[in-house]
């Protein structure tokens, strides 16, 4: 039984989920003065803590913290908290006038702009990973772990897999030039590897002055690639705040 209780947290967030329990156990016993926190538990010990976390932390935290620990303190201390009316209404009461911040998205027009002005010597690696994760639908995470064993050139388009995937289902996908669209997707595809000579199989690395380079793109770079699409397409002179693209 405690075999299969393992499996019942997402294996990609388990730690993320252990986590906010352990936070939760730390609390009760700085603040609450808890020494049996595992049989002392209910609802005015959540309705204290998350009223705690609320002073502090935005509406959609206190929500997504409260989801993990739902299922966290089911496993551990056998408690469904999903019965608690009156934490729940405390969540709701903060969740009121709440308004989340929505991200500035790139348009088709700015993409092709992007793809077709910006100088190949700087921008060809960004490039590379924007025809990839648009025809794809790529997430950061999946561009990240891309190898380039699993990039295939077929002559008249580009064959990816993508694997260890979210939903752990794998996908394929090809990538081809359209018709009435200038740019030609697989002619930068093969210019980005004509530069690319390195001894692991990462797919997307760092490219400078023209050639790509042996470090591997991290996850903050593609973090920061909406950023970095978008300065080449404001006007020298304008300052735009770009930290909120995505």
């Amino acid at each position: 039984a405690e075999e299969a209780i393992t499996e019942l947290l997402p294996t990609k967030s388990r730690k993320v989920y252990e986590k906010s329990y352990e936070d939760l156990v730390t609390w009760c016993r700085a603040w609450c003065n808890l020494k049996k926190v595992l049989d002392e538990m209910n609802e005015n010990v959540f309705l204290a803590y998350f009223n705690e976390k609320s002073k502090t932390v935005r509406a959609s935290t206190i929500w997504a913290n409260y989801s993990m620990l739902k299922s966290m303190v089911i496993i551990k201390n056998n408690i469904d908290i999903s019965q608690y009316s009156k934490l729940k209404a405390f969540l709701k009461r903060k969740n009121d006038g709440y308004k989340p911040k929505k991200s500035k998205v790139l348009t088709v027009e700015q993409v092709d702009q992007f793809l077709s002005q910006a100088p190949d010597d700087q921008f060809l690696m960004v490039k590379v990973a924007l025809i990839v994760g648009v025809a794809g639908a790529c997430r950061g995470n999946e561009l990240l772990q891309l190898s380039i064993n699993d990039v295939t050139d077929l002559g008249s388009s580009i064959l990816v897999n993508i694997n260890n995937t979210k939903n752990n289902i794998d996908r394929t996908f090809l990538i081809k030039n359209a018709p009435k669209n200038p740019i030609d997707f697989i002619q930068v595809y093969r210019k980005y590897m004509t530069t690319k000579n390195t001894s692991h199989s990462r797919f997307l690395v760092q490219y400078k002055h023209g050639r790509c380079t042996t470090q591997p793109i991290g996850k903050n770079t593609f973090g920061k690639l909406p950023q970095t699409i978008a300065t080449p397409l404001i006007p020298k002179g304008l300052k735009v705040p770009l930290q909120s693209l995505k």
